[in-house]
């Protein structure tokens, strides 16, 4: 009975650190794990804060095993999050075992289901335009924040100095601004404001904030206000990085 713990336990360690890192909401993640458990007959006692997993589970003859694991730094992944989540709910629904459920995460988590660079390309150069031109108009600032959208979006992921998201954040805004600038007199009829309300659009962490919101809404508040605390940080980095790009092009005098 201590290995069917250990292996159930393993699982839903697993499971809870995946469904965290993919972009799954705290309070979504606690109520999956708790299924898991009570699918295999266990008592489950599960915390999840931010980055930091607690889960305890009790068996019918008075057996408890905790584990505690981090989940490292967060991010957003839909297309993993997605079939993780079918998983879990075929699982809960009695149509896999154990067993494979757990070689089937490890495959999921080991494979990469990215876009060909070419096509994440084109849907940061959509993304950006469509933003300007719903939000401030003007075509030719919509072209602008396309072009400039790609390329700070390809500097960003794959040419990475450092492997921090602050810091990126900050770049991201030094690249925009000086970018801005280049091309305004490029894209005739454009705004300064146009390319960059356009080109920011990627690095707005929305989906950061409306987690924090809902798992705050849900009771999840340290975690929740955790993540509204790293959004803003994000937005400050961002904007500082914009300001730093505009003083050194000139754009901004103090």
């Amino acid at each position: 009975m201590a290995e069917d713990i250990g292996k159930t336990l393993d699982f839903m360690v697993d499971t809870a650190a995946a469904l965290m890192r993919t972009g799954s909401p705290t309070t979504r993640t606690e109520i999956w794990i708790s299924k898991i458990g009570n699918k295999l007959g266990f008592e489950v006692d599960v915390a999840i804060i931010y980055t930091v997993i607690y889960i305890t589970i009790k068996d019918s003859n008075g057996n408890v095993m905790t584990m505690t694991k981090r989940t490292g730094n967060l991010s957003s992944d839909f297309d993993k999050f997605i079939k993780i989540d079918a998983l879990v709910k075929k699982f809960v629904d009695g149509k896999m075992n154990l067993s494979d459920a757990h070689s089937q995460l490890k495959f999921i988590l080991s494979t990469d289901f990215s876009y060909p660079i070419f096509v994440q390309l084109i849907a940061a150069a959509l993304a950006c335009g469509g933003f300007e031109y719903i939000l401030v108009g003007g075509l030719m600032s919509a072209l602008a924040s396309m072009a400039l959208g790609a390329i700070v979006y390809a500097a960003t992921n794959y040419i990475r100095l450092l492997d921090n998201r602050f810091f990126q954040q900050f770049s991201s805004g030094v690249i925009i601004a000086i970018g801005s600038w280049i091309l305004m007199p490029i894209f005739k009829g454009s705004t300064l404001n146009g390319i960059i309300s356009g080109a920011i659009m990627l690095f707005v962490p929305g989906l950061l904030i409306t987690n924090g919101f809902s798992e705050i809404s849900q009771g999840s508040v340290i975690s929740g206000t955790i993540k509204e605390s790293e959004a803003l940080a994000l937005l400050v980095a961002l904007v500082f990085g914009i300001s730093a790009g505009s003083v050194f092009v000139g754009g901004m005098k103090f």
